[in-house]
């Protein structure tokens, strides 16, 4: 009788363990989903960054590869945000013109060419543009070339802000960059690794991160997951430099820089600097870009993240991608883009010259080389290093810096959107920036960082031209 008592009470307690232990799992459950909620605890497991090397191999990106395509949760009123660019338009913000400001769908197919300066017939007048006939005639070429894409490329001085040439294929019916509009000056397709470029400026002016310190990390560089965007002592046994990091745009790398380097603040701080949710000075109409960065008493560690990855909902145009990397090709500041060199009323009398317009210093010199350092990387061994190795760019190529973006539609499932924002050559004040967007469906071969590589074979090849020509006369 007594044994069968004790067996029958050890029973008793066996169950009362478990019961306690369930409750203890079910707890532990409900830490772990606050602390992933709240950006502030994790600090908690932070770890400083090491200095020791690491010389495993790093997970490369390929800008082609679905996994490096990343996707943002359909348009801004679907995630329950309101797109600023409604309201925000520069039109208000037109350089002081007799003609406000260019229309580019309006004039694109008028443009004449005489005496090497293009020139078009607008609002009564005629403008003498800054466009340059060889250059836009062969970018018109190569656009009229490529099949099936909708696309644009647009370069421009970085020291001045003179738009040297514009050009766009819309061949890609299907696309949703397709509509009455310019694809050049709308700010429509997905910024998605851009914003790195935002992130990395910020990183660099808020805590002087240089190009060759490492930062650990685990999991890989294609996604966001299993918490990989938080530090891990455990865990980080991969290292990458920060220039490479940028090269191959490792969003686990970059998701962590915007953690622990810059904060929600100042990425917000930096975008609108970059001129993000701002109208953009200029001669020309140009749809205002968007960059919806989460509220910072609402934002988990993940959206803070996912914002300096560049997954975070954002729209760009080709134009202001371009003045992306301009920044950094004009040592931090940020020029006015202008189309204008002059206006004549119907006499013949010049009413109007343009010049060029400083919208203000992001960042300072010091930054700026940092960040060409950062861009030559993504050519020489980054995500565009295939494309530059190619005839009319391969000689030059250390000259050139750039930073891609690659992600799929979330609403067309068929489209894939890249981007390639760049400028060359990187030691000549004479820089000139190029934005480039390409949206084609997913089984094409054209990728934004091919039509880049053909545009600056261009551009350096007509430079190399002239500057002979003008060699010759003045010997």
């Amino acid at each position: 009788m007594r044994a069968g008592f004790r067996r029958k009470n050890t029973t008793h307690q066996q169950m009362f363990v478990r019961l306690v232990t369930g409750f203890a799992c079910i707890g532990a459950g409900l830490l772990v989903q606050a602390f992933e909620n709240d950006p502030k605890t994790t600090n908690e497991k932070a770890a400083a960054i090491s200095d020791s090397r690491n010389q495993g191999d790093e997970d490369a990106v390929d800008p082609n590869s679905q996994n490096a395509s990343q996707k943002i949760g359909g348009s801004f009123q679907k995630q329950g945000y309101k797109d600023p660019r409604e309201e925000l338009t520069n039109e208000r913000h037109a350089l002081k013109t007799p003609f406000g400001q260019i229309v580019w769908k309006d004039v694109d197919k008028r443009l004449s060419y005489r005496d090497k300066f293009t020139f078009v017939n607008y609002k009564g007048m005629t403008l003498k543009l800054t466009i340059q006939p060889d250059l836009q005639m062969a970018l018109e070429k190569t656009l009229a070339a490529q099949r099936n894409i909708a696309g644009a490329v647009v370069i421009l001085e970085s020291r001045t802000g003179r738009i040297l040439a514009m050009a766009e294929s819309k061949a890609n019916i299907h696309s949703p960059l397709v509509n009455e509009d310019s694809i050049l000056t709308s700010a429509r397709a997905p910024a998605a690794s851009l914003m790195k470029i935002v992130t990395a400026t910020a990183s660099i002016e808020k805590n002087n991160l240089d190009p060759d310190q490492e930062i650990p990390y685990h999991g890989g560089c294609g996604t966001l997951r299993n918490r990989n965007w938080l530090r891990d002592v455990q865990s980080d046994r991969q290292r990458m430099t920060f220039s490479h990091a940028f090269g191959i745009s490792c969003n686990t790398v970059f998701a962590r820089l915007a953690l622990y380097e810059t904060g929600l603040a100042s990425l917000r701080q930096y975008a609108e600097k970059y001129l993000f949710n701002r109208p953009i000075p200029s001669d020309l109409r140009i749809e205002t870009s968007a960059a919806l960065i989460p509220a910072l008493e609402m934002a988990t560690a993940l959206e803070v993240g996912e914002a300096g990855a560049g997954f975070g909902s954002s729209k760009i145009s080709p134009v202001h991608a371009a003045m992306l990397s301009a920044a950094a090709g004009n040592a931090g500041v940020m020029m006015a883009p202008y189309l204008v060199e002059a206006a004549y009323d119907t006499s013949g009398k010049q009413i109007y010259t343009g010049s060029p317009l400083e919208i203000s210093r992001i960042f300072t010199k010091r930054t700026a080389d940092k960040m060409q350092r950062l861009m030559q990387e993504t050519v020489l061994s980054g995500t565009s290093r295939r494309y530059f190795r190619r005839k009319g760019t391969a000689g030059d190529r250390f000259e050139i810096g750039g930073k891609t973006g690659t992600l799929s539609d979330a609403e067309e499932r068929g489209t894939l959107y890249t981007w390639f924002s760049g400028i060359a050559p990187l030691e000549s004040p004479q820089n000139v920036a190029i934005g480039t967007l390409v949206a084609s469906p997913k089984n094409w071969v054209v990728r934004a960082s091919s039509l880049a590589q053909i545009s600056l074979a261009q551009y350096l090849k007509i430079e190399r031209q002239d500057r002979y020509k003008f060699y010759k006369v003045t010997q």
